[in-house]
């Protein structure tokens, strides 16, 4: 890593998803050596983790955008970071209007941070937006909480709903394998959580995309399954899950 800003600030619009990616990048941002700053306008780095799904949250990024442009040319050291639905949707066309915007990257990269700060600090304005296989989250979060916390389990939607964008800026269903989010979830019953919410845009369709089927011809690995399987853990004493679709609610399930 070269030499890079030492403190960060991480604002965050939307979902449940959107805070648990933050949790993550914020994690990222600690491990290289950042340092969290309340104030905005005291940080050498900061990151608007954007949601695309509420006009108001959208438009409320360009206002924060907008003064911290004018800061940048004040202090061109300043790193600019737009993550999330916004910023997966506008893509290069963001930099057009705020060009003062050192990093694009859309959820999809949210563990890849670290690698796309570096190609920043060496000079390089970037736009990460191209659909990419999510790297396994191994990141140690900077977690909100100490009692509850947001595990993932699928990443994006295969779903086409007429009036949602869901499926355009988080990307196909990828989820992650059981065994990795046990794992997860086992530490952090060491670390004392009590309360775990599995995440998801389309939960119940977790394990579709994972390999294997049973005898009945059902997929193996379903939300049902998975759910029995981490039911057990020491120190766990609830589970949630967010957010579900219908289509997939299944009486196994119930």
């Amino acid at each position: 890593m070269t030499s890079f800003p030492r403190r960060y600030h991480i604002t965050t619009f939307g979902c449940q998803m959107n805070k648990a990616d933050s949790e993550r990048m914020a994690g990222i941002l600690e491990d290289i050596g950042f340092q969290w700053s309340e104030n905005p306008n005291e940080a050498d780095l900061i990151l608007y983790n954007t949601c695309t799904i509420r006009d108001n949250a959208e438009q409320k990024v360009y206002s924060y955008l907008g003064r911290q442009a004018k800061r940048k040319h004040q202090q061109p050291d300043l790193t600019l970071v737009v993550a999330g639905c916004v910023a997966q949707q506008e893509g290069e066309s963001l930099l057009r209007r705020v060009p003062e915007v050192d990093l694009v990257m859309g959820p999809q990269h949210a563990n890849r941070l670290g690698d796309l700060l570096d190609q920043v600090f060496d000079g390089n304005q970037l736009v990460a937006t191209e659909p990419i296989h999510i790297v396994e989250d191994i990141t140690k979060p900077r977690r909100d909480s100490s009692i509850s916390a947001w595990v993932n389990i699928i990443y994006g939607c295969n779903e086409r709903c007429t009036y949602c964008v869901v499926p355009n800026v988080r990307g196909l269903e990828q989820s992650r394998t059981p065994e990795a989010i046990r794992a997860e979830m086992e530490e952090l019953g060491r670390q004392g959580y009590k309360e775990i919410t599995l995440l998801g845009q389309n939960i119940d369709a977790y394990g579709r995309d994972l390999p294997g089927v049973t005898e009945s011809g059902r997929h193996q690995h379903t939300l049902t399954d998975l759910l029995y399987y981490v039911s057990n853990i020491p120190g766990i004493e609830r589970l949630r899950f967010a957010t579900s679709h219908p289509r997939y609610f299944t009486e196994r399930l119930i």
